[in-house]
This record gives structure tokens, C-alpha cells and sequence, in this order.
């Protein structure tokens, strides 16, 4: 029984990441999510619901359009796939009950994020707003402590908009993107005090290590000098959400000696 409600978890989240790729493709360019059909990118032509398959269509179609043999990005299988790990490691990790929703959520808010900023360094706050919104009922019907959620909420948007202020003062220019404040104040919210610390600074490690890794593979950001912070936020707090103590028994040990 265990199971089958996990693939059956597994499958109605890859759905949502079939969702997930229209709202990353359309809300950028100012399009409709509830209106209008899906038509491929390349020749406009409206997809049938053979074509929408998800997952399955992009491999049978060989990750080409079926009316003009444009490539298809992987991307969208990717996300499909990786909505429905999430759904099943939400599920074998909090069972049933609003813990299901609550890491669904979050975690589908933090994927959507990632995809889009990379996309076109833009982080839309009405991604931000629906799910905080949907994470902040569960956390009310799990009766978690308010006052640790908005301690976290203030941190979170707290230092990110100093750094915001500071680097507007500095170089005359954003060094972070506003929607970078407004993610971090959700992810706060979310985690609360302690989980927004730690994302804090483990986002700043994670961002360090990925110049590195670029660097050695020789790849620019693809932004010019230029380079999206979220997706780097956005590891950070999935990898809180899942090891926050041993996380904090890290950041002891390395920063305050412990």
C-alpha cells in the first residue's frame, strides 16, 4: 500500500510539473496561465493531448516538435521529473496530513524560482505570494510558532535588503535583485529563525562553489558579469529544509567553533 500511494504521489506531482513548465514559460513574457492552449514555441502550432504527455510525449517524439521538427529543450522533461521526486520525497518524508503540502509546496515554489531566474534572472512575486501563502496554512494547521516564522521572515528580508541597500550605494547599480529580498523573506517565513540563518549563509557557500565550478569548466554565467543568485537561495533552503540540524551543527563547528 506504502508503495502504490507513492507512485501514485510520484505521478500527480510530475502533472503539476507539467503545469510547473507553462508557468515558468509564460509568466515571463506576460502571457496567461489559464488561457490559451499549449502551442510550441517554435511554429505556434497547438499542441494535442497526445502531445502533452508529460514526460512520455518528449520521449516519443524524440524531444522534437511533431508539426515542425523543432528540438524540444529537455528542460521540460527535467522538470516534470524532478516535481514528481519532490511530490514522493515530500510524501516518504512527512507522510500524510498539511507536512505533505507544506514541503510539496515549498519545494515546487523553490524549483519554479530556480528554472525562471535562470532563465531570465526574474523572480515573479506572484510565484512567490501563491505558494508562501499555501505553505503558511499548513504551517497554521501543523500549529507551528508564529513569532519563530516571522522572526525568520524578518531576517531573511532584513540582511538581504542591507546588502540590496549597500550594494545600490556602492557600485550605483543592483548587486541583488529585489525579487532576491522578497525570496529570501519567504524562505524565512518558511523556515523560520534558525532554517533562515542557515540558508542565509549556506547560499553564499553554495554560490562561491558554483563560480569555482564554472570557472574550472570554463563556462561564463551566461549573463555577462552578471549572474542569478536565486537558484543558489533556492539550494540553500532545500538543503535546510532537509538537514537543518545537521546544517546548524556544521555552521557550530566552522563559525562559532562549537
Amino acid at each position: 500500500m506504502y508503495g502504490i500511494v507513492g507512485v501514485f504521489v510520484f505521478l500527480f506531482g510530475v502533472v503539476f510539473g507539467s503545469f510547473y513548465n507553462v508557468v515558468i514559460y509564460r509568466i515571463p513574457v506576460g502571457m496567461s496561465i489559464s488561457k490559451g492552449r499549449s502551442m510550441c514555441a517554435s511554429c505556434r502550432h497547438t499542441l494535442r493531448a497526445a502531445d502533452l504527455v508529460p514526460i512520455l510525449s518528449w520521449l516519443f517524439l524524440r524531444g522534437k516538435c511533431r508539426y515542425c521538427g523543432a528540438k524540444i529543450s529537455p528542460r521540460y522533461p527535467i522538470v516534470e521529473l524532478l516535481t514528481g521526486c519532490l511530490f514522493l520525497l515530500s510524501y516518504l518524508t512527512q507522510g500524510y496530513g498539511p507536512g505533505l503540502i507544506l514541503f510539496a509546496a515549498f519545494w515546487s515554489m523553490l524549483l519554479i524560482v530556480t528554472v525562471m531566474d535562470y532563465d531570465g534572472m526574474i523572480i515573479a512575486e506572484s510565484i512567490l505570494l501563491i505558494f508562501t501563502c499555501i505553505c503558511v496554512v499548513c504551517l497554521l494547521l501543523m500549529k507551528r510558532p508564529a513569532i519563530y516564522h516571522l522572526l525568520g521572515c524578518a531576517a531573511g528580508f532584513g540582511v538581504y535588503l542591507a546588502i540590496y541597500l549597500l550594494a545600490r550605494a556602492f557600485y550605483k547599480k543592483e548587486g541583488f535583485g529585489f525579487g532576491d529580498v522578497e525570496l529570501m523573506a519567504s524562505i524565512g517565513l518558511i523556515l523560520g529563525l534558525r532554517g533562515s540563518i542557515e540558508a542565509l549563509w549556506l547560499s553564499f557557500y553554495i554560490a562561491v562553489l558554483g563560480l569555482i565550478v564554472m570557472k574550472i569548466m570554463g563556462k561564463a554565467t551566461g549573463h555577462g558579469i552578471e549572474m542569478p543568485f536565486g537558484p543558489y537561495m533556492c539550494m540553500a533552503a532545500f538543503l535546510v529544509s532537509l538537514f537543518e540540524q545537521p546544517i546548524y551543527d556544521m555552521y557550530a563547528k566552522i563559525i562559532l567553533g562549537k
